[in-house]
């Protein structure tokens, strides 16, 4: 069981008003009472009693982690797809020199061509240096910083 989750103790309407409570932009007692049109004091009680900040601290946690993860696993699914977009233009590029009649080609599709393929290597090279770079790092963790900060927002 989570520590978010109804606990074994808690009456449904405390669980009902700590649901509130953690799902509120800007958390405080006296909104979850006037929203519940409860007494100010009962929801203190609750709130001591059911550890409503601990428990909303555990959910905060949690929900970070999993926009996190989430984010982490974006961002690789991200450089995998630049990778084999990159590769793809590397393959088509080589291929098309390869099977064409150097002798025959028009002078003006060649340099294409060699474009395509050093397009291809530059964008694989790069999608690589995300994994590796010092200030690719940066940049995940302001991605990942930029994604956080948006959740809060909504909040």
């Amino acid at each position: 069981m989570k520590i978010w989750e109804r606990l074994a103790d808690e009456s449904y309407p405390a669980f009902e008003a700590f649901k509130i409570y953690l799902t509120m932009s800007e958390r405080t007692y006296p909104k979850v009472a006037v929203e519940l049109s409860k007494s100010l004091t009962l929801i203190k009680r609750w709130a001591k009693r059911y550890r409503w900040r601990e428990r909303a601290d555990a959910w905060d946690s949690e929900v970070s982690r999993q926009a996190m993860k989430k984010a982490a696993d974006d961002f690789a699914k991200m450089i995998e797809r630049q990778i084999n977009i990159g590769r793809m233009f590397q393959s088509r590029g080589a291929n098309a020199i390869q099977q064409m009649d150097l002798t025959t080609l028009p002078p003006k599709f060649l340099p294409a061509l060699v474009e395509m393929t050093k397009v291809g290597v530059n964008m694989e090279r790069s999608a690589r240096e995300l994994n590796r770079a010092e200030p690719q790092k940066d940049l995940f963790v302001t991605t990942l910083t930029k994604i956080w900060e948006r959740g809060q927002a909504n909040e």
